[in-house]
């Protein structure tokens, strides 16, 4: 049964004025958002929401349009149909971002799907091998570990949203104050621009991580593989401080390129960072040497560097000591070189000395990775 409130909105809905209906329609959609899994009144609201994606008014069609792009209820598929061939160029515009957010939605699922398959077929493939208890025990860790990884990226969005809604609140209170110049407006807007610019860094460095690749393994020469992420860093303007050939002999590891790539810019873009506020910095050391059925990346900076404790941190999730850091660029480093290739990256690092990021490949693949 409706309650007064719900009435009182489908009453809104159905109005002559249109400002009133507009109101109403951002009433419905919160409500919509709110209700619980098989509230009785959703249909009705849906259906009366559905009926104004005909009224005489643009704004009202492009509301129901906005409305569609934020629920996934079904009815609202003939709606967006609909409204894609609208007369109006704002209405279509949103009709066309609607869509594709639903689209997104479905793909969005369907990757789920896919995601849940495999991890069912890794599960049964350990239950083969160590049983159902050595099932049970994968899963429960494996739980953990995406409990932990959820909890500290909680924490580390809340960390940087927390200035970003301080800078907004901060902005609004003072675009009332006739006496504020438009250059401090502006000001706090960039702040926030720069605050949301690293939000969307940390959600790039998670997705990053938290991808799931295919590999494609060949035998490299792990100089020319070096040499591309040397290139790749330099296109960032960090070139001087990086040395124009590679030291050492070489050699040929069977790898992922583009993975191995991936890890060493973020490797080098470290000892580069290490850098700044040094006044006659040196240059970043790269050597590649082949032996005993392994090839060995060494990269030495003589920067900053980090104490002992910092050093063991640097590899864990979020951790950073940059400002500007998202806390993935090691740990994805290190999760390419030993989960993906099998191999092995170590740093050795003194405070005030520089660091040294060793990275061991195997030069063959003994099987699948790790």
């Amino acid at each position: 049964m409706a309650t007064n409130t719900q009435r009182a909105m489908l009453d809104a809905l159905r109005a002559e004025d249109w400002s009133a209906v507009l109101r109403a329609i951002e009433d419905a959609d919160l409500w919509l958002r709110q209700a619980d899994p098989g509230e009785s009144q959703v249909d009705s609201v849906v259906q009366s929401l559905v009926l104004l994606a005909e009224h005489r008014k643009w704004e009202v069609r492009r509301a129901i349009a906005n409305l569609a792009s934020r629920t996934n209820h079904a009815s609202f598929e003939p709606v967006l149909a609909r409204c894609v061939r609208d007369d109006n160029a704002l209405v279509r515009e949103a009709a066309r971002r609607a869509a594709l957010r639903r689209r997104d939605w479905q793909n969005a699922s369907a990757f789920g799907k896919q995601h849940q398959e495999r991890i069912n077929a890794t599960l049964d493939d350990i239950q083969t091998r160590f049983g159902v208890r050595g099932r049970e025990a994968v899963k429960r860790a494996s739980e953990q570990i995406a409990d932990t990884f959820a909890r500290e990226l909680y924490h580390e969005m809340i960390k940087l949203l927390a200035p970003v809604a301080t800078s907004a609140e901060r902005l609004a209170a003072r675009l009332t104050d006739p006496s504020i110049e438009r250059k401090a407006l502006a000001d706090d807007a960039t702040v926030i621009g720069r605050r949301v610019v690293h939000l969307k860094a940390v959600l790039d460095g998670m997705r990053a991580y938290t991808a799931v690749p295919r590999l494609a393994f060949a035998a490299e020469d792990v100089t020319e593989v070096v040499s591309e992420a040397l290139s790749i860093v330099r296109e960032t303007g960090a070139g001087s401080l990086l040395p124009t050939t590679v030291l050492g002999e070489g050699g040929s590891a069977e790898v992922c390129r583009s993975r191995v790539v991936q890890a060493l810019t973020n490797v080098l873009r470290n000892a580069i960072e290490s850098y700044d506020g040094i006044a006659d910095p040196r240059v970043v050391r790269v050597s590649v040497d082949s032996r005993n059925g392994s090839v060995s990346i060494m990269v030495e900076d003589f920067g900053c560097g980090m104490s002992e404790e910092v050093a063991v941190d640097a590899g864990v999730l979020f951790t950073t000591s940059k400002p500007n850091g998202t806390g993935f660029g090691l740990p994805l480093a290190t999760k390419i070189i030993e989960t993906e290739h099998g191999g092995r990256l170590s740093i050795t690092s003194r405070k005030g000395d520089g660091t040294v990021v060793r990275i061991v490949l195997p030069t063959h693949r003994s099987g699948e990775p790790r």
